[in-house]
Order: structure tokens, then sequence, then C-alpha cells
């Protein structure tokens, strides 16, 4: 068994006794500071469970190195450890134990929107400062005050896109084919297009379709007649895949633009050739030079043998936004945890550079990507 996997069953151990109503461990005496416990609530079992480890991972490499340095102000970082399987009810119990029962001074989680949704009420109530992961879902961090998030909110890939297409592509008409069924579909056109605006740009088209289309003949047809240099497609890979096979059958000649619902092979084998050239946002590339996040990649390869991806780099900028408003605060208590957190201001993360919006939402840009025939690759970061 490894270093790594003995101390994550050791505390999985420990937090189950928790949750079984057995005393917690008597911290170290003899001048040792009580550790400040940070719980974490991942999918280590289930449909998720692959994502669970790589966000695992990444907070095990962000809270050894503080330990091995000391810790904050000369207190170790206490890592508990909670699997929600991704079940919004067992997140639920978890954060409720963690708040009333383990006393946490922050959380990091859950992974997925339904499962921070779940969660944030009783965080909320409880005073705690939470910072999901990849819960993208716009709702979740209106719950209140102690809910933030490490990605960036879903419809704020319009922003991003409609900034990319105007000033990086210098692209004039754009088109919009959409699935009517997404509740924050509108939100996102709209971000999109008030981006896009700014550099000159005009939306002269908007079709939708419902889940349940299988043929765009018709919103393909309604779109070309407006002659668009950029088509924006948010939604799978499987509808805008199909919606590009179309366009190019029928002779038209635009840009395509998704976001990161798109997965680009499973794209590449439903558009073909069509979606060779189009570009998609994404949270994370691990290609993309900068400092800071070739240290990360540098950092994760060395101790798991492999490049990080997105998860593995939303849950250490997670972490790391905890680990540095605790620095801020100085403290422990999650009151002063939250404060630090909100007015944290251009903190360097690997995915971004994080302040927050009113709604606690970072605003950070996002990546770039490209699809290519056999690759996805990195094309820039970008901050609105």
């Amino acid at each position: 068994m490894s270093r790594r996997l003995f101390a994550f069953s050791a505390i999985v151990s420990l937090f189950i006794l928790a949750l079984s109503g057995c005393s917690k461990p008597v911290p170290p005496q003899g001048g040792f500071e009580k550790p400040i416990s940070i719980g974490l609530i991942l999918p280590m079992k289930g449909n998720y469970a692959t994502y669970g480890t790589l966000c695992k991972n990444s907070i095990d490499l962000a809270v050894d190195a503080v330990n091995n340095n000391g810790g904050i102000s000369g207190r170790k970082l206490e890592i508990l450890a909670g699997d929600d399987a991704s079940n919004g009810n067992i997140a639920k119990s978890i954060a409720e134990q963690y708040v009333i029962v383990q006393k946490v001074s922050a959380i990091v989680g859950p992974y997925t929107s339904q499962s921070a949704m779940e969660a944030a009420p009783s965080v909320d109530k409880g005073g705690v400062p939470m910072v999901a992961i990849r819960a993208s879902d716009p709702s979740i961090t209106q719950v209140g005050k102690y809910i933030f998030r490490a990605c960036y909110v879903s419809t704020y890939q319009g922003t991003i896109l409609g900034c990319f297409a105007g000033h990086d592509l210098g692209l004039k008409r754009a088109a919009v084919i959409y699935n009517s069924s997404d509740p924050n579909s509108k939100t996102l056109i709209d971000n999109f297009k008030k981006e896009f605006a700014k550099f000159g740009g005009v939306l002269v088209s908007e079709k939708s379709y419902d889940m349940n289309t299988t043929d765009y003949t018709t919103q393909v047809s309604e779109v070309a007649k407006a002659s668009p240099d950029v088509i924006l497609l948010p939604d799978f890979e499987d509808k805008a895949g199909l919606i590009m096979k179309k366009a190019s059958e029928m002779g038209v000649k635009a840009t395509f633009l998704g976001t990161d619902l798109w997965d680009p092979a499973n794209l590449v084998k439903v558009a073909g050739d069509a979606a060779v050239g189009s570009y998609f946002t994404a949270h994370f590339s691990p290609d993309d030079p900068d400092k800071k996040v070739q240290e990360f990649v540098s950092l994760y390869k060395d101790e798991y043998g492999t490049k990080p991806g997105e998860s593995a780099a939303l849950s250490y900028d997670a972490i790391s936004l905890v680990i540095e408003a605790i620095k801020q605060a100085n403290s422990d208590n999650p009151a002063k945890i939250r404060e630090a957190l909100a007015d944290l201001k251009n903190f360097r993360g690997v995915t971004g550079m994080f302040s927050f919006d009113k709604d606690r939402n970072p605003k950070k840009g996002g990546i770039i990507m490209k699809v290519e025939p056999n690759a996805q690759v990195f094309v820039k970061h970008i901050k609105p």
C-alpha cells in the first residue's frame, strides 16, 4: 500500500468513527497546536469515483506542502475525507456532520452540482465556508453567503466566447443554435451577445431545438440565410456534432464555438472533419505555458506519474483558496475565513487569477481549446 493510500485510509477510518458517534481523537500534547480541520466532500465511489481520486490527489499535494513547511502559524492542516458517491443526500448528511459534529473550519467540495445544491443549505445555515469544485450551476452560490465555487459559472462561458470571437478571431456576424431544454442557455447566449458587441459583433440569427430533436436541417437552413461567420453551439457534443455535420453538408462556412460540455474526441467521431478547427472553453490545460501552471503540472506528474486534468486543477485551486483565506484571516474561525475568501483579490491559481463577484463566483476567465483531427490544442487564456 502506498504512503498516500495508507494515509487516506487512516483518515477515512477516523472520519467513519466520528460519524458513528465516537469521540474525536485527542490532539497531540506537549506544545503542539490543535490542527485546523477542513472537510472534503468528494465522490470516492460510484460513477464519478475517478474524478474524486483526481481531486483528492491534488488536495493532498497542496496540504502536504503546507504541513511540511510548518503549517499555518505553527498549526497543521487536518483533512477529513467524506465520500458522497456523487449522491446529493449523502453529501447533505456529510455536510451536516462536518458543521455540527466535526466543527470544521471550511469545506472543499462537493464535486457535482447536484451534491453541492443539497449540501449548501446546511453549510450556509451552519456558517461554514464551502468552496465547490466543479459545480457550475448558477443557483448554487445563491443559496447563501458562505457558498463559493472554484470553477466559473456555466453561463460565464458566453462572455469568454464572445470576447474570443470578437477580439481574437475578429469575427462580426454570429448565429446560435441552442437546446431550448437547457434552462441556462438563454443567459449564456445573452452574455455572448453583450461581450461580442463590444468588438462590433452582431448576433444575426438565433434558432432553437428541443432535447428530442435529431434532424437539424430546419435550424441550419434558417441560420445559413443570415450568412454568419461564427456559430455558437452550447450543447453536448452529440447534438453539436450533428449540427456541424449538417452545416458542412449544406455548405455553411463558419467557425464553430462550444463550451466545456464538449468532449472533443467524441465530437470528431460524430461530426468528422466538420469539427476540425472549432473552438471550445475549458477550465484548464496542462499545455498552458503559464509558469504557475507548469509548476503544478511538474509537481503532480512527479508524484502521480501523469499530467493533471481539469478536475485535479480545480480541486487544487479550491483547497488553495481555503488555505490562503486561513492565512489572511490568521484564524480557524469559519466566519473570519469566509470574509477573507470574499475579500481575496487577484489570487493566482492554476486555473486563473481569482477574485469573487457579489455572488461568490470567480472572475478568472477561462481556457480556449481548438479541435484538431486527433487532439485538442491549447490556444490561450481569456479573461474578459
